[in-house]
């Protein structure tokens, strides 16, 4: 197995991933990390207040990307911060 480094002087671009940068995740560890239930997921997703999901090879299996789960998060965030004000 090829090891993956890393040069300190490069910044990632998540904006233009590379296959080394995507990461899916599946709903149990997407619910573990927001906190929601798998229907508040399917919920908010349907009101366009979600990341989509992804369907992985099979067509059966779905994931999220990681960074499109933490830009929410950080979006939760911002949005908590600005009607703390």
């Amino acid at each position: 197995m090829a090891a993956i480094t890393q040069h300190s002087t490069a910044k990632a671009d998540f904006a233009n991933p590379t296959t080394s940068q995507i990461i899916f995740i599946r709903k149990r560890e997407v619910m573990r990390r927001t906190g929601l239930s798998s229907t508040g997921i399917y919920d908010l997703m349907a009101r366009d207040l979600f990341p989509k999901s992804i369907k992985l090879a099979g067509g059966k299996a779905v994931a999220w990307l990681e960074s499109d789960i933490g830009q929410w998060q950080k979006q939760c965030l911002a949005n908590q911060a600005r009607e703390a004000k």
